[in-house]
């Protein structure tokens, strides 16, 4: 039988009032505690005020949440949730441009989108007098069968976003999602979210925490060293992070074995980990304890990968978990074990069903798969390696980078003629944003002024950080990008 999030949280605060909820930090990083009774409270609080604003139809549409790694976020999330509001994570990190153009986007399609104040005390009206012209949200509104929205990757410019229909109940036998629980997850475990929760799998990972009466310790940032000592200090069970993380502290410290003693599963997501960094983990807490995931944010499936299992077959993103997978070449035909092609994914009966805004730039098939453009090949059992990308998307520690959007950033600047960009290697995010640019005949403008340029328009990962001068990009006859001829140059 399921109940509301607001319930689960108060029934949690009834039986563990004074127990940590949250080990994290103020906005000024100084590190707090914050208790399931307190947690109740604040966000109870909050949660009446959106409601009393929704009702006088001055309230959000959709609820933005600007979402830093603190104790006031989750706060903001769970008070968003328990009022059956749409929720919007935002990354704080967005420069103006950015962000305008996502809420618009949100504006447009739901109504009015409010970035929450994380400051005031459950004041959901404080603007409510200069929005009074814009639509406000309504129970007939679209937005009120909405959980959550996450932003995803765009592509010329144009935002996309993962829907989860909502409201949002905890169903114990939908918490945590049967992936994590495969991968050896607890009820009141002490887990560890190093990933920014505006991140599907961080933001999930959290709610799951919080549903399933999980301590969480979420650390504001990440620095290499004081991660082990979080993990030491508070007897972690449960990581989640991603491959930067792990190249990092690999990298930057020599971490021992005892220091990771108390964790039964790090689960590492958002981009492919190299050989050296998957095997010196394993080594660091064990083949059994180390979990791989491969999936999208747009929820069209996934894989799952023990260390074990990994180390028979190194390279390997693992098998479909609930999910059918099917390579197709570039004219949609079914390809073989050890054929690369585009990876399709269909979820089964365990998707909580996400809908997706803009599914047009989602190529799926007339039976069902979808791809999110990553390309692969199965082996005879089943198991997904993934193929170097065709320059189209770019990962950079984990978030996707559409090249037309930076190109098109690039092509605002007035010295700028001609833009092409790819992925440049590096050694800790595995991928950067590398560009060559053509410059207008007698323009004269440095690279630094254009990543200066970039950087006032896209978030910083988004940003190149190699531009290399050149005097022609490689088109084809009908004018398209051949992205494909500059591979293996360096950006």
């Amino acid at each position: 039988m399921s109940v509301s999030i607001r319930q689960r949280i108060t029934d949690i605060a009834a039986m563990s009032g004074d127990q940590p909820a949250v080990v994290g930090s103020d906005e000024n990083s100084v590190e707090q505690v914050l208790t399931w009774r307190e947690l109740a409270e604040r966000s109870g609080r909050r949660a009446d005020a959106l409601v009393a604003a929704a009702a006088r139809r001055t309230g959000p549409g959709v609820v933005a949440v600007e979402a830093n790694n603190t104790i006031q976020t989750v706060v903001d999330i769970v008070a968003v949730l328990s009022a059956e509001l749409p929720l919007l994570p935002l990354n704080p990190a967005s420069p103006g441009p950015e962000r305008d153009k996502l809420l618009t986007f949100i504006r447009l399609t739901y109504g009015r989108a409010r970035l929450i104040d994380a400051d005031a005390d459950a004041d959901a009206d404080a603007d409510a007098d200069a929005d009074a012209d814009r639509p406000g949200w309504s129970s007939a509104s679209p937005a009120s069968r909405i959980g959550y929205l996450l932003p995803t990757g765009g592509s010329s410019g144009h935002p996309k976003i993962a829907i989860r229909p909502g409201p949002l109940t905890y169903d114990p036998h939908q918490v945590p999602l049967p992936l994590r629980r495969r991968a050896g997850w607890r009820s009141g475990q002490r887990q560890l979210i190093l990933g920014p929760l505006h991140h599907a799998a961080p933001f999930t990972t959290l709610l799951d925490g919080l549903l399933d009466g999980n301590t969480t310790v979420l650390p504001p940032y990440f620095l290499p060293a004081w991660t082990v000592e979080l993990v030491e200090r508070h007897a972690v069970e449960w990581i989640q992070l991603t491959p930067a993380h792990m190249r990092t502290i690999l990298l930057l410290l020599q971490p021992d074995p005892a220091s990771f003693a108390s964790v039964r599963t790090v689960m590492h997501t958002a981009a492919s980990c190299d050989s050296f960094t998957k095997q010196r983990w394993i080594e660091l807490v064990g083949p059994q304890h180390l979990y791989e995931v491969y999936s999208s944010t747009e929820n069209i499936g996934g894989t799952l990968v023990r260390g074990d299992e990994w180390l028979q077959r190194p390279g390997t993103v693992g098998r479909g978990f609930f999910t059918k997978i099917s390579i197709r070449d570039d004219v949609g035909n079914r390809l073989g074990p050890g054929q690369t092609g585009k990876v399709f994914m269909r979820a089964g009966r365990v998707s909580r069903g996400d809908a997706y805004l803009g599914s047009q730039l989602l190529e799926t098939t007339t039976d069902g798969f979808a791809s999110v453009g990553d390309f692969g090949w199965l082996d005879e059992d089943g198991y997904l390696f993934l193929a170097p990308r065709r320059h189209d998307v770019i990962n950079v520690g984990g978030e996707k980078v559409y090249p037309n959007e930076v190109e098109a950033q690039l092509l605002e600047h007035p010295a700028v003629l001609d833009a092409v960009v790819v992925a440049a290697e590096e050694q800790v995010l595995g991928s950067t944003v590398g560009a060559y640019v053509v410059r207008r005949p007698g323009a004269s403008v440095s690279s630094g002024e254009l990543m200066a340029h970039c950087r006032a328009g896209l978030v910083n990962y988004k940003v190149p950080t190699r531009v290399t001068f050149v005097d022609q990009v490689p088109r084809s006859s009908a004018g398209k990008l051949e992205r494909w001829r500059l591979a293996g140059q360096r950006g």
